[in-house]
């Protein structure tokens, strides 16, 4: 199976309280890679590591259907919380159909909504794309970006062979404008135009408990 991993970067650029995203130079860095093919889920329950020493972590991904059909979409917890890092999330979408398609994605590639609330609206995050607002350190248990990112209005269109898959990989981070730094509970990624269709997935944050 072919799949290409795609790695946005940013304008270096202050947004001064805007929130979007923005992708500078050419569009994110295309690195292809050839893997075993294996069946794929497209709920994950992310990774084992809970974020050693760090008060909070992510789990229970939960996505919606496919959009289209012949389609996999999936969404990983690939690295969690920890004192020297934030989480990493991966979007992966895939072409099951037995021919080549041409799929129209925004202006990253396969997945540019990087804003979700959670449920009572106190708390953002923020996926971004490469490691331009991610600070050294957290302050206070807090992994919280250091300014907005905005993401032109741009299509990008992909074409994809038989087993083929595209992905995005993204620091998971509190926005710089959030009213709270990563409340507990369920938060919601929504593209409501995905493939013309919509399409969203949602990521817990939870509390580790130490006994």
């Amino acid at each position: 199976m072919k799949r290409r991993t795609y790695l946005g970067t940013l304008a270096a650029v202050s947004l001064a309280g805007c929130t979007g995203s923005r992708a500078g130079g050419g569009g994110p860095t295309d690195g292809r890679t050839t893997e075993q093919t294996t069946d794929e889920q497209t709920t994950s329950e992310g990774t084992t590591d809970a974020g050693t020493g760090f008060p909070y972590h992510l789990d229970d991904v939960q996505t919606d259907d496919p959009p289209v059909e012949d389609v996999t979409i999936g969404v990983t917890v690939t690295e969690n919380f920890g004192r020297d890092r934030p989480a990493r999330l991966e979007v992966a979408f895939t072409n099951d159909a037995d021919e080549a398609r041409t799929f129209s994605f925004g202006s990253l590639v396969p997945w540019d909504a990087i804003l979700g609330k959670n449920a009572d609206g106190r708390g953002t995050l923020l996926l971004a794309p490469d490691g331009g607002v991610v600070p050294e350190e957290p302050s206070d248990d807090c992994w919280q970006a250091t300014d907005g990112v905005a993401l032109p209005s741009v299509m990008r269109e992909e074409t994809l062979d038989p087993g083929e898959t595209v992905t995005g990989e993204f620091h998971v981070l509190a926005a710089h404008d959030s009213d709270e730094c990563h409340p507990i509970g369920a938060y919601r990624f929504e593209d409501e135009n995905y493939l013309d269709e919509g399409w969203g997935f949602s990521v817990d944050v939870g509390a580790i408990v130490e006994n």
